[in-house]
């Protein structure tokens, strides 16, 4: 047998010890999961989902099939189509989410209510979508009508571009297609996962329904599990497992 010199010994040392590393790490699993989503917008919400798809679709990591429609209609309206969707044609999927605002429907508490009782989440949020976005960009700790939350998240864009740019223009509008790059990019989606976890917090005890919950978003919540297939599959066997699945 061939003596080893000292170099190559602490070499096979080196390389016993990340080989014992390597299997030591938990091992990442394929998972094939299938979501249907579906929005009361038809613009900005696709648009971001849309370009969140794009992205996820990148990794090898996971299969996620997302079925992402844009209904352009109000909220109990929208429950009930989906519901519909799903029991007539047969459809099953893994997840399924509606995607709505508060703004000014008066069955807002009702389609929650029905959505909840037809086993389909709800990404909610009060008032509208837009303070999911701005919440990459700072705290929000004031109830914030739509309009106000369009032109807080329009300056706050504006001015991480100007950052890099003085002279950049940036106008939102409901219809940017970019509007998933400027927030995940000029703005962090970590802080939004947090700043959201607080707003929710706020309201943890409280009794008034959630057309009183003002600001208060649930849409990282959806985002969480597009971000975190395996988490997500864990919960679905859990779910099926306590016959309570979604559909």
């Amino acid at each position: 047998m061939k003596k080893l010199s000292l170099e190559e010994i602490e070499q096979e040392e080196v390389l016993h010890a990340k080989r014992i590393e390597q299997e030591s790490q938990p091992k990442e699993r394929f998972v094939k999961l299938t979501f249907l989503i579906a929005t009361e917008g038809t613009q900005t919400e696709p648009n971001y989902f849309n370009a969140l798809k794009a992205e996820l679709e990148k990794s090898n990591r996971f299969n996620i099939d997302i079925s992402l429609q844009g209904k352009g209609k109000s909220t109990t309206a929208l429950v009930g189509k989906v519901h519909r969707q799903i029991a007539f044609n047969n459809q099953e999927y893994d997840r399924v989410w509606v995607v709505f605002d508060r703004d000014e429907f008066p069955d807002f508490d009702e389609a929650i209510q029905q959505a909840t009782e037809h086993k389909i989440n709800c990404a909610w949020s009060n008032e509208s979508f837009e303070l999911w976005l701005l919440l990459h960009f700072k705290d929000v700790s004031e109830a914030t009508n739509r309009n106000d939350l369009c032109d807080l998240l329009e300056t706050a864009i504006r001015n991480e571009l100007h950052k890099t740019d003085p002279e950049a223009l940036y106008d939102y509008s409901k219809g940017d297609p970019k509007i998933y790059e400027h927030v995940t990019k000029l703005g962090s989606e970590i802080d939004a996962f947090a700043r959201a976890a607080t707003l929710r917090n706020n309201f943890k005890d409280s009794t008034n329904a959630p057309s009183s919950q003002n600001p208060c978003t649930h849409v990282d919540e959806l985002v969480f599990e597009l971000r975190n297939p395996e988490l997500t599959a864990d919960k679905v066997r859990e779910e099926e497992k306590n016959g309570c699945s979604s559909h």
